[in-house]
């Protein structure tokens, strides 16, 4: 049967457009070293990428970094923006800054990215530092990476118009252009989802040289070309021909569930919301604010929850697969964003010595990190000098900011308080979405407290990681009346508070400290532990204003839920399940509410256990 018309156009078109590049020397096999050393680590070759971001590719001002919603009103960025992925991710895969091996770098297929080998004899899995003080900074210079590879390939893209005033536009359009990050937490504005239409349609439409085309979106998801089985050992990632977000299956056939995905996050948003708020308003150390295995609630717990929605049983939720899928960059740049406005306002906290319990590919177990580790396998200069955190500690570094702080000096922090509290505070203007209005405003209401009680209460979800096979969900609940169904029925039920995500980690990861299913011996010391939290406080004023809960006090708020509070854990393939090594209390403090939209509330004395 031939082709239409309009089929040849495209394929002629993605032919003259994605060039085949050079290809990398073959990857060297893994090296082994008895001691930790970054020196060690160095495969020979003639010279190392430098990591620049932007300014690697000539544009040294920084420019504000979008969320995605806002970039796609610019349409030349956005443009840009697609022609630029589009390409990147048809380079070859042996290629080593194709969109195939920068998403490696993160986990699988395990192998040394631009001459950095593996570490000591115990070390495994990526170069990702998970449950780590170096999780934040570690993905400032992986984004960064990839915003520069992406200018290069939208840069080839733009090349290849003839010259005059289009070529021109885009030109100039790229000079400003970042990559976009996606905000999760808060409210999106009127008609929009939580979960950006842009990436949910599996077609999109380019200007090109010749005119208009409509290919495959590459913010749908990334096509493997080939799928190696070599690299993707396990299922069922062996099969799944592209990314697959929730899928309909484990077969090759699946396809991604992004209506069920979005659902998830118009009812779990608001707790998002309001765990983003405590985070930028209550959390002033940097270790605890840095990774999950904190005692409290932490950036990178909330990051895991975000995976877990968007992933389900697909690429999202494992760490080894997640960078594959094109939305990982649009939440790790939300996630570094989040980061940034943390070191505005808490400028004087920052990465101090921790010892990490999981290996990477290039650190052992119990690895001791501090400001100056490197950040592998990120290189500084062609000569081989790694970033560390300490040389990342500015975003401006790499040519880029946020819209919030734009302006913002050390002295004129009570600017970007006010910006927070606008989009994640109390006051936050509920906006339009696809659930109803009743339930849609309750959510509204649940986003983020007003602290007129004077008190915070949040629900501890603690998981000991060494018993946890596959990834799960935990839901929270108050309410006296039974919760059942689905887990997406869970949360259309009226007593949903909120969810969190617990990813489980590839068990390279945790070599000698883990400890089997089936041992009944106490776990010491929780060091392989994942601490989250669902914030309570906002549903717990609900509870006052509909006259079920007569106040804040320790006493009250104790008893109403010791019969009200429930919780129910389900697996990614949505089986509810019982798992070992699951613990769930509540902690309370007292807080001082802001006097101002210019203020913070603030914790008055530590946290407590109020039940358990």
């Amino acid at each position: 049967m031939a082709w239409p018309t309009s089929r040849v156009f495209e394929v002629l078109f993605l032919i003259a457009l994605f060039l085949p590049s050079s290809r990398c020397n073959p990857t060297p096999s893994r090296g082994q070293n008895t001691r930790w050393n970054p020196s060690h680590l160095q495969i020979r070759q003639d010279g190392y990428f430098p990591v620049l971001g932007v300014p690697g590719v000539g544009d040294s001002i920084p420019h504000p970094r979008l969320e995605i919603r806002e970039l796609e009103k610019n349409p030349e960025q956005w443009n840009v923006y697609l022609l630029g992925l589009a390409r990147l991710q048809s380079k070859d895969q042996n290629d080593k800054l194709s969109y195939y091996q920068l998403a490696g770098i993160h986990g699988k297929p395990y192998m040394p990215w631009d001459g950095v080998g593996q570490g000591p004899s115990n070390s495994g899995g990526g170069y990702c530092p998970h449950g780590s003080n170096l999780f934040p900074t570690w993905h400032r210079p992986y984004l960064s990476l990839v915003e520069q590879v992406l200018h290069l390939n939208a840069r080839e893209a733009i090349s290849e118009f003839p010259d005059g005033t289009l070529k021109e536009t885009y030109t100039r359009a790229l000079q400003s252009f970042r990559m976009p990050y996606w905000d999760w937490a808060a409210q999106p504005s009127a008609g929009s989802t939580v979960l950006p239409l842009s990436v949910q349609r599996p077609r999109v439409t380019l200007v090109v040289p010749n005119g208009t085309v409509t290919v495959d979106n590459p913010l749908y998801s990334y096509r493997f070309h080939p799928l190696n089985t070599t690299d993707f050992d396990s299922s069922p990632f062996d099969v799944f021909p592209s990314t697959v977000r929730d899928p309909s299956s484990d077969h090759a056939n699946a396809a991604s569930r992004n209506d069920l995905v979005g659902l998830v996050f118009e009812y779990g948003r608001a707790n998002f919301q309001s765990r983003v708020y405590n985070i930028l308003t209550m959390e002033h150390n940097y270790t605890i604010m840095s990774n999950d295995r904190s005692s409290r609630d932490s950036l990178e717990a909330i990051h895991n929850t975000v995976h877990t929605n968007i992933g389900g049983g697909g690429h999202m939720t494992n760490p080894a697969y997640s960078a594959y899928d094109p939305i990982f960059w649009l939440h790790h740049a939300d996630v570094d964003r989040l980061f940034a406005i943390w070191q505005a306002l808490n400028p004087t906290e920052y990465v101090t010595p921790v010892a990490n319990p999981y290996v990477t590919f290039t650190t052992p177990e119990n690895f001791v990190a501090d400001a100056n580790t490197p950040l592998t396998p990120f290189h500084r200069s062609s000569n081989g000098e790694f970033w560390t955190s300490e040389s990342v500690r500015s975003v401006e570094t790499f040519a880029y900011t946020y819209p919030e702080l734009m302006g913002v000096t050390s002295n004129r922090t009570s600017d970007l308080m006010a910006a927070v509290n606008a989009l994640y505070g109390p006051a936050a203007a509920p906006a339009n979405s696809s659930v109803a209005v009743s339930r849609r405003l309750r959510r509204a209401i649940l986003g983020a407290p007003t602290f007129e009680g004077k008190r915070r209460y949040t629900t501890r979800v603690r998981m000991d990681r060494r018993y946890l096979r596959h990834s799960v969900n935990v839901y929270v609940f108050l309410g006296e009346d039974d919760v059942t169904g689905s887990p997406i029925e869970w949360m259309r039920n009226d007593g949903f508070v909120g969810v969190v995500g617990v990813v489980a980690l590839d068990p390279s990861l945790r070599q000698t400290s883990q400890a089997g299913p089936n041992e009944e011996e106490e776990l010491a010391g929780g060091v392989l532990t994942s601490n989250s939290e669902v914030p309570l406080t906002a549903a717990l004023e609900e509870k006052i204003r509909s006259g079920q809960l007569e106040s804040m006090r320790e006493d009250v708020v104790r008893e109403y839920l010791r019969r009200s509070l429930k919780w129910k854990v389900a697996q990614m393939d949505h089986e509810e399940v019982d798992v070992k090594g699951l613990e769930v209390d509540v902690m309370w403090a007292k807080v001082r509410p802001p006097r101002s939209e210019r203020e913070f509330p603030s914790l008055v004395g530590e946290n407590k256990v109020l039940c358990d």
